[in-house]
């Protein structure tokens, strides 16, 4: 089970918990975990609320240009049917919302993603499982909406660790899942699906071993400054 955690403060973001926090207390009590993450690149920011409690106030879209390494907060959570609300900053106007029914003892992630006309919200099941020893379980998700099919490699000639991925493909529950790797520093290449076309190439990152990460396509083909295509990197078992 991934270790829990308390609400901390995120690179960038603003993080505030609500009177009468879901979090709960009684140690004996079956649990579960959710993450948000705000990838629309033309939203502003945003006020998490988890079943209509607010969470996390002024969360902006990553300001970085290029890669971004996020470090995270889970929110403890009652299992059961579970709604998330991506609400405009200080606003009763909301963004987006999804509803999912939330197993005892798993991990979830949201996300919000799309352009601001098909703004919408997706929720992944995270296997925060510890890798073989020495290993490192990575996924990808391709959330960048204009962007072509995409394989990605490890380095410039590496074999592709995910192929054919499409925007928003994760709503398939094998694109959801995580692949065994090798630890080390590393770049991965985001190339048109069946072509040598590169993408984008993300900064040099330390995969650690016995760790869980997400690999993220974010941005827009042709966009600039943080909204260009880049990637949002994270680590789901840190």
């Amino acid at each position: 089970m991934l270790k829990i955690k308390s609400v901390f403060p995120v690179l960038g973001m603003a993080l505030v918990l609500a009177t009468g926090s879901c979090i709960k207390k009684d140690p004996l009590a079956r649990i579960s975990q959710v993450l948000l993450v705000p990838l629309s690149p033309d939203a502003g920011a945003v006020d998490f609320s988890i079943n209509d409690q607010l969470v996390a106030t002024t969360v902006n879209y990553p300001s970085a240009a290029g890669t971004a390494t996020y470090s995270l907060p889970y929110y403890t959570i009652t299992p059961g049917n579970t709604s998330v609300k991506y609400n405009i900053t200080g606003s009763p106007v909301t963004y987006a919302e999804i509803t999912s029914s939330i197993e005892d003892d798993n991990a979830y992630s949201t996300f919000l993603i799309d352009s601001i006309s098909r703004i919408k919200a997706v929720i992944v099941k995270d296997n925060v499982t510890a890798p073989p020893e020495g290993k490192v379980k990575l996924r990808f998700f391709h959330f960048s909406p204009n962007a072509p099919a995409m394989d990605v490699t490890r380095g410039a000639t590496g074999p592709a660790l995910f192929t054919n991925r499409a925007f928003n493909d994760q709503g398939n529950a094998a694109f959801q899942e995580f692949i065994v790797v090798d630890p080390g520093l590393t770049t991965f290449v985001f190339k048109t699906t069946g072509t040598s076309t590169v993408l984008y190439t993300t900064a040099s990152l330390n995969l650690l071993p016995d760790r869980v990460y997400t690999l993220a396509a974010r941005g827009v083909v042709g966009g600039a400054g943080a909204k260009a295509l880049g990637a949002l990197w994270y680590a789901n078992r840190p």
